[in-house]
């Protein structure tokens, strides 16, 4: 297999890089220019406007676009057919087929019969094992379709199975469709991608004018894993700065892609460049949107904070910020505040209650009380008096001699 560097295509002179509308990037390309013979594209002039074709023009096999960055290519494949005249009579026949020994039908196809005497098979190949699939549809009338609906009546479709790389079509009639060619002489049968076709009952009198239909192939370079691969430095392809090469995909082969940020051929030296996300719509950002290498960052006006994004924590004007603080902080004075209060109550009543028990002892208090328990009175014998009650008293103090003096108290007691 012939094999030229990823940079090699820049290197060479005369390597196309499109044909009419389809750009062709690298492993794909004309002789010299492609990475081996299953990538080669031919562009054929002879009809005057240039087409470009998979292989060699004898393939017949039309190319409509190539991506890169999803490893797909979109083809031009031709539509089968079974045609009948009125008397029952097969007028025409097309079985195409189509073998793709380097490339995968993509599951984002779908097979469809369009008809109403319609047996529709799709056979495919994968490795050695052979899939056969497909689907009827029977009517007498047009009365029960749906504009743009293929569910069953007039067009049935049914899903591609996995890993297919060949394939053919058959169609078969049970009544070589006599009693509806007057609305339906003809089968068809295609492979397309999901979304291409849609469905009118006026395609089952003549879909002969759409001779092929839009269908996406798989593609991957070799057979060898990412891990295997990339042990050979000179031919392994995802070394470019910003590529890598893609772990996830199971298939035969491996992929490049470029890295989150950066968009372009990531087959090629310095071909993933970086995506300015904010030249672009969607980019999210409420205000100031700057472009870095690989991403992008939002920015709030002068005055506020936030990470600029709407799906974010958006923007805040400092000023309610400054509002919640001072608040918080006023909660939180008021508190320590009440706190503070509560404890230097605590501690004055306490230490009252401390300078009475000092000042109780000072002046006898234990010894009252130990008179009082043992003259065995009562406290309904022991009265304590007031300031006031003691101040009248004063007033009629009798001196007894000149060493003693006794207070004469209410109910002649003395305390």
């Amino acid at each position: 297999m012939a094999f030229l560097g990823p940079s090699s295509p820049q290197k060479l002179p005369n390597c196309e890089r499109s044909c009419g509308n389809v750009n062709i990037s690298f492993p794909f390309g004309s002789d010299r220019c492609n990475y081996s013979r299953s990538f080669l594209v031919t562009c054929d002039r002879s009809s005057g406007r240039p087409i470009p074709f998979l292989g060699k023009t004898k393939s017949n096999i039309v190319i409509k676009s190539i991506s890169t960055s999803t490893a797909e290519m979109e083809l031009l494949m031709y539509v089968a057919n079974d045609c009948y005249n009125s008397s029952g009579a097969r007028i025409e026949r097309k079985r195409p087929s189509s073998r793709l020994s380097n490339f995968r039908i993509s599951t984002k196809n779908k097979f469809v019969a369009l008809g109403c005497d319609t047996q529709a098979y799709f056979i495919g190949e994968r490795g050695n094992e052979t899939i056969r699939s497909g689907c009827i549809t029977v009517c007498n009338s047009k009365n029960n379709m749906s504009e743009g609906s293929c569910s069953g009546v007039g067009c049935c479709e049914i899903s591609i199975p996995k890993g297919m790389r060949s394939f053919r079509m058959s169609l078969s009639s049970y009544f070589n469709h006599t009693n509806i060619t007057d609305f339906n002489p003809c089968s068809y049968a295609f492979v397309t991608e999901e979304g291409k076709y849609t469905f009118s009952p006026k395609d089952l009198l003549d879909f002969k004018s759409q001779e092929t239909m839009p269908m996406l192939v798989e593609w991957a370079i070799g057979n060898e894993t990412c891990g295997i691969a990339s042990k050979d430095i000179d031919k392994f392809l995802c070394k470019g700065r910003h590529s890598k090469c893609d772990e996830s995909y199971t298939g035969s082969g491996y992929r490049c892609r470029c890295l989150p940020g950066y968009e372009g051929n990531p087959y090629i030296a310095n071909g993933c460049t970086n995506i300015n996300e904010c030249a672009r719509p969607g980019h999210g950002c409420l205000h100031d949107c700057v472009d870095i290498p690989g991403n992008y960052t939002c920015s709030c006006p002068k005055g506020f904070s936030g990470d600029g994004r709407e799906n974010g924590t958006r923007c805040t004007s400092n000023e309610s910020l400054i509002i919640k603080i001072s608040i918080s902080a006023s909660a939180a004075t008021i508190f320590l505040l009440i706190l503070v209060t509560w404890l230097y109550l605590g501690l004055k009543k306490r230490k009252l209650i401390i300078l009475r028990e000092k000042f109780f002892r000072q002046n006898g208090g234990i010894m009252l009380q130990q008179r009082i328990s043992s003259d065995g009175c009562s406290h309904d014998q022991t009265k304590v008096f007031t300031a006031e009650e003691l101040k009248r008293v004063c007033d009629g103090i009798k001196e007894i001699d000149r060493a003693t003096r006794k207070l004469l108290l209410f109910n002649n007691r003395l305390q």
